[in-house]
């Protein structure tokens, strides 16, 4: 998470610090979005669940500029309801007068970029900033109520780069297999590594399909867990031996050997079978016309792929999403490495 400052007049920094402290006119703050790969354990046998693995991405994101304000005010083009209840929530605990919020771009809903922690998190940032609250990005999250299952939302906002995290202590600290949204007094799970991802173009293609979420989402969790124990040895194999080496290493082959292999077994299997035939029909496309690798982020639509060729393969999955009876997207992106971008004008 990068705090960058401008200000009209005097230094922001050293004025804040001053004895006549300057006010905060204007707060604007773009987030990444997440791609999680998968999570890695949920049957508990060695008492932690959940775990996952990530990417932070620059696009789609969230921009947004909030101004102090004595009622509460928000202009989304989808989100206002969703936006005006987490600052509802925000305000009965830490009492702030109110807020005009506006976002300029968007993250699409329940489409396996973790919006929902990115909007959550780029709004109490507002808060806290705005209103110079002082409070660390943990607190912020708790108070929103994100990281109740993954951790990699949390820490993509905060630093991106490739993260990997440790899941929940089980039956102790979360004593069911519930996603985020769902898990709201859990707090987010300790980071177990982050690392730069290398600068390689990434494809995203997002098929029309279904949106996971809700009852749905949560009556898949109660059915289809516990998984078999041998599930999460064999993912974290696949995690250890392949696909950190590959980040480190700068081995786009073997990461996309990774991701190919992660997508038939396990809770993956789980969340591409729940979307139906187009997204399976979409993952074997791209990984025989020019992927080296693709992988599902989350409960899906969304779909990242690596390959040599980024345009040629982009070129020919339009070409595919306009053959789906209900089509699709696709566009190129890369790794978000510093995490949300937070800028301050103050005026004196």
């Amino acid at each position: 998470m990068r705090d960058v400052s401008s200000t009209f007049g005097m230094d922001s920094l050293s004025k804040m610090k001053g004895e006549n402290k300057s006010v905060i006119k204007e707060v604007r703050i773009t987030t990444p979005s997440r791609l999680h790969f998968s999570l890695i354990d949920l049957n508990g046998k060695l008492g932690r669940i959940d775990g996952g693995f990530g990417l932070a991405i620059n696009e789609p994101n969230f921009q947004i500029v909030a101004e102090p304000s004595t009622e509460i005010h928000v202009e989304s083009a989808g989100y206002s309801e969703r936006a005006s209840e987490i600052l509802t929530r925000l305000q009965k605990i830490y009492h702030f007068p109110g807020i005009k919020l506006q976002l300029l771009s968007e993250i699409p809903t329940h489409s396996g970029f973790g919006s929902g922690t990115q909007l959550s998190l780029g709004i109490a940032s507002a808060v806290n900033t705005l209103y110079n609250l002082n409070l660390n990005l943990l607190e912020l999250a708790n108070a929103v109520g994100r990281g109740g299952t993954s951790g990699i939302g949390v820490a993509a906002f905060e630093t991106g780069g490739f993260i990997v995290d440790g899941g929940h202590r089980y039956p102790e600290q979360k004593s069911s297999f519930l996603p985020s949204a769902a898990a709201d007094s859990i707090s987010p799970p300790p980071i177990l590594f982050r690392h730069a991802f290398p600068e390689w173009q990434l494809l995203t293609v997002l098929p029309n399909c279904s949106r996971i979420y809700g009852e749905q989402e949560l009556d898949l969790f109660r059915t289809r867990c516990p998984q078999p124990a041998s599930v999460a040895p064999k993912l974290s194999h696949i995690l250890l031996f392949q696909v950190l080496p590959a980040i480190l290493e700068n081995d786009m082959h073997s990461l996309g050997k990774a991701l190919n292999e992660i997508q038939t077994f396990g809770w993956k299997r789980v969340e591409i079978d729940a979307q139906g035939s187009e997204l399976q029909q979409t993952l074997d496309f791209l990984q025989t016309n020019g992927a080296l690798g693709a992988g599902v982020s989350s409960w899906g639509p969304a779909i990242c792929a690596v390959s040599e060729d980024i345009e040629s393969l982009k070129r020919k999955t339009e070409e595919f999403l306009r053959k789906l009876p209900s089509g699709g997207t696709c566009f190129i992106t890369s790794a978000n490495n510093i995490g949300a971008e937070i800028k301050k004008v103050v005026e004196d």
